[in-house]
């Protein structure tokens, strides 16, 4: 039996990784987590792509480089579909190939673990029981996988009580948030010396503007894929609103006649109806990685939402292995610039 579990942080791991974590430690098994991802993870799934990936895909297979040879077994879950409100709705074309893709990529893996999560075929219990019954055949997947379950909803709540999923990758080890806040500073103080001087703002910082940030998860709060993007609008003096819908939400949204068949731009699209809606933000900042094909969609709609129905600008931040910082920290100080003009 495998002892050693894999699983990379990466992806929907920010989506499900309490799920995961629960589920293979109700097992017996020892989850290993790959680091946070770093500039040669992403350095080295950019060697390891085809060049038609985007960037959370290109670290996932730096994640999985990092991680293979050190473990007994490696989790890659296929996201297939789920049902909301009575439809089916499918994950991201690469996300329901990312086994084929790494199995291609690379020339030796350890074990596989595979769950295929279609729930046209099966439940996702009977998806883990058979991803697991040929490695551990006395595995109480029944119990395991109740105790997951219950792990899942806590930590969606506390996602959506905090705003954030970090929570779920917590260290053991001590004083870890103050490692990261520590990293974090020493972030800042390295780009104040490449960045002398910053544009100065044409208007009174006094004047606070709400900006409602839309992205997944995977790529919001990976300060390795989007260079700190949460803490560059509070530098600039805005105030970053993300909220996580909630299961109504999405059910909601499924119903709209203009509904995307993807399950996970599904809850981009509830998410900016709720900024627009119930929040009231002063503007909308789309984050998003190159080469996303589902994206591209559902970026074009909440657009549209925004401008036309509520009168919301918006701007839209594609991040690839290429995009630098200083770049990005002048896009996002102009806009917070233009919503204070807009406030006056």
């Amino acid at each position: 039996m495998a002892k050693r579990i894999g699983i990379c942080r990466a992806l929907h791991a920010y989506h499900h990784y309490a799920f995961w974590q629960a589920f293979f430690s109700g097992l017996g098994w020892e989850v290993v987590l790959s680091a946070p991802t770093s500039r040669r993870m992403i350095e080295q799934g950019v060697r390891l792509s085809p060049s038609e990936l985007c960037l959370p895909v290109k670290a996932f297979l730096g994640h999985v480089a990092e991680l293979k040879d050190n473990v007994d077994a490696l989790f890659l879950p296929r996201i297939v579909c789920t049902k909301v409100a009575g439809d089916w709705f499918f994950g991201c074309p690469k996300a329901i190939a990312l086994p084929d893709l790494t199995r291609a990529v690379f020339e030796s893996l350890p074990l596989v673990v595979e769950p295929v999560l279609d729930g046209q075929i099966r439940t996702d219990e009977k998806s883990f029981r058979a991803a697991v019954s040929g490695i551990d055949r006395k595995a109480d997947v029944r119990s395991a996988y109740r105790s997951a379950s219950a792990a899942a909803r806590a930590a969606t709540q506390r996602t959506r009580d905090e705003g954030s999923p970090l929570h779920m990758f917590s260290e053991r080890g001590p004083r870890a948030e103050d490692r990261r806040a520590g990293d974090r500073h020493e972030k800042r103080e390295a780009r104040s010396e490449r960045i002398v001087t910053r544009r100065p703002s044409s208007v009174s910082r006094h004047s606070v503007v709400k900006i409602g940030v839309v992205g997944h998860p995977y790529l919001l709060f990976d300060s390795g894929l989007s260079l700190d993007v949460l803490d560059e609008v509070k530098e600039a003096g805005g105030r970053p609103v993300v909220v996580f819908p909630t299961e109504a939400d999405v059910a909601s949204e499924s119903r709209q006649q203009d509904a995307l068949n993807w399950y996970y731009e599904l809850e981009l699209l509830a998410a900016a109806r709720r900024l627009l809606e119930i929040e009231k933000v002063d503007g909308l900042l789309l984050v998003a990685s190159f080469a996303c094909g589902t994206g591209a969609v559902t970026n074009e709609l909440i657009q549209r939402a925004a401008v036309h129905r509520h009168g919301v600008p918006t701007i839209l931040l594609l991040l690839d292995e290429h995009t630098g910082e200083a770049g990005l920290v002048t896009r996002i100080e102009s806009f917070v610039d233009l919503l204070r003009l807009r406030k006056r």
